[in-house]
């Protein structure tokens, strides 16, 4: 774990509130966060605009995705054959 990131991602000023914290209100700290993960994770499955949009950008790169997934199959395939005739790929 790299603190200095984790660190980066805090509130203002939590370094020093938790500096001062007891071991009990270290845990308590955890057992809050992790409740308050839950709730914004259940307001986040719950957000229908959220569910809206990330339907539309599925849809809209499916074409994308598929054409991708043909070209990298061409890709494989070119170099199972290479093989198959004993040549080399040249990559």
């Amino acid at each position: 774990m790299d603190i200095k990131k984790v660190i980066a991602k805090l509130p203002s000023g939590f370094v020093d509130d938790a500096a001062a914290m007891s071991p009990d209100e270290l845990r308590q700290c955890i057992v809050d966060a992790t409740a308050n993960m839950e709730r914004i994770q259940s307001e986040q499955e719950a957000d229908e605009k959220l569910t809206g949009a990330k339907e539309l950008v599925r849809d809209y790169s499916a074409g994308y995705k598929e054409a991708r997934a043909a070209q990298a199959a061409k890709v494989s395939y070119c170099h199972h054959r290479l093989a198959e005739l004993g040549t080399p790929a040249g990559d």
